[in-house]
């Protein structure tokens, strides 16, 4: 195999394995409080999440509120009480 492309085929890989992780984290923290049967939940990541994940969820009835970041952690609140209420 062409080291130059093993090296950009793994960089490719990694960076997709992170961004997966960021949001199954985010997933995680927000399923974890539905199945408690939570209707809100603050989640904490170590980035922003983007405006455009954010305005997807509340397409689909997961609005959000209270953001809060310092320089090591990102913190924001889902309302989850809508999700399944919209027509």
């Amino acid at each position: 195999m062409n080291p130059e492309y093993f090296a950009q085929e793994l960089k490719g890989a990694v960076l997709q394995a992170k961004e997966r992780h960021f949001y199954d984290d985010i997933r995680a923290q927000i399923l974890a409080a539905a199945s408690l049967g939570k209707e809100e939940v603050t989640v904490e990541t170590q980035s922003e999440i983007p405006s455009e994940v954010l305005n997807r969820l509340e397409q689909v009835g997961i609005s959000n509120y209270e953001k809060d970041k310092t320089d090591y952690l990102y913190r924001i609140t889902f309302d989850l009480a809508e999700v399944g209420e919209q027509i």
